[in-house]
């Protein structure tokens, strides 16, 4: 199996409260190979950001191991992960947040080439600057205007020239077009699968649309409540969902097929992650519940075509020589 560029392994993160902590993301494992883009949905509140703030360091782990390139990458704060700030970009979901006003555009995306690159005289840093605006499809008269002055896709765009500045390997994209009307989501989805071939990058997409998901992505994971109960290839994911949740997010995919019916409905609210359910943690919801699901936890069974499931249904089907706490690019 190759090594992924970047791998998680029994992630767990946990934030103090009262009465009891909050369980936001509870035994995490998934890899990210090179060129591939995987995607991370659930609903909102299922620990999807969360993971993608552990990856980029801004919380710390309760538990667990991030690799990159098969070492451990080091803490934020320590000299050692600098390097690795270069390679791991991450693109927030609110453009507006992530832009200093008081900075023009060009010095938005120059910022990060000037503190990473000093060497580089101010004539290569506006040339640098000019092709990767270039690059994220905005027209380089915008470099003197401020955040404001631009539209939301346009700021959107800013953020990935930024990203993009310090020639990353993988981006970390966190609902990074929700925020969008939906005719300029369609046009930031297909910047980023061309960004994707002309550079040769990755992308840990994570989203609660899954409207988006099929467009980019080439693995599926699905959270619930911090944990991963489905992962495998997004065709695969798509036609044939084995996990009760997954199939109830796709059920509740809006859809113009009159003729579509699905019996897989999700049941209730999400339980707190401060206080999970007992057993498997999507029974008091799942429509397809029985007597051993409150009981025991299930396993994140291995199946056939890199498949994995987090369900006593699909016990029978699993490949049992090989271990599911580990889980790279087959």
């Amino acid at each position: 199996m190759t090594t992924p560029l970047l791998e998680v392994t029994d992630l767990s993160v946990h934030f103090p409260a009262e009465p009891l902590p909050v369980r936001a993301v509870d035994g995490v494992s998934f890899g990210v190979g090179r060129g591939e883009t995987v995607a991370l949905v659930g609903e909102s509140g299922c620990g999807k950001s969360t993971v993608a703030r552990a990856i980029m360091g801004l919380v710390p782990p309760t538990a667990g191991e991030i690799r990159w390139e098969g070492a451990p990458a080091p803490p934020l704060g320590e000299a050692a992960r600098r390097p690795l700030l270069s390679k791991l970009q991450m693109i927030f979901q609110d453009p507006d947040a992530s832009l200093n006003p008081r900075l023009t555009i060009s010095s938005s995306i120059a910022e990060p080439i000037q503190i990473r690159e000093r060497r580089l005289s101010r004539a290569e840093r506006e040339s640098r600057v000019t092709a990767l605006m270039t690059d994220v499809g905005l027209d380089r008269t915008l470099g003197g205007r401020y955040p404001h002055e631009l539209s939301g896709g346009q700021r959107q765009r800013v953020c990935i020239a930024r990203a993009l500045a310090v020639r990353p390997e993988l981006l970390v994209c966190d609902e990074a077009v929700s925020a969008l009307d939906v005719s300029i989501q369609a046009q930031i989805l297909n910047l980023l699968v061309d960004l994707r071939e002309r550079f040769e990058l990755s992308y840990l997409f994570i989203t609660h649309d899954l409207r988006v998901v099929r467009h980019l992505a080439t693995r599926v994971a699905v959270m619930y409540l911090g944990q991963i109960v489905e992962l495998g290839p997004t065709d695969a994911l798509f036609d044939a969902p084995r996990h009760p949740y997954t199939q109830a997010l796709l059920a509740a995919v809006p859809s113009f097929d009159a003729n579509r019916t699905s019996t897989t409905r999700a049941r209730g609210d999400i339980p707190s992650p401060s206080n999970p359910p007992s057993g498997c943690r999507f029974h008091t919801r799942c429509p397809k519940v029985f007597d051993r699901c409150p009981r025991e936890p299930p396993e994140l069974y291995t199946l056939p075509e890199g498949r994995r499931c987090r369900c006593f249904l699909v016990e029978g089907d699993q490949i049992r020589s090989r271990p599911a706490s580990r889980i790279g690019r087959e």
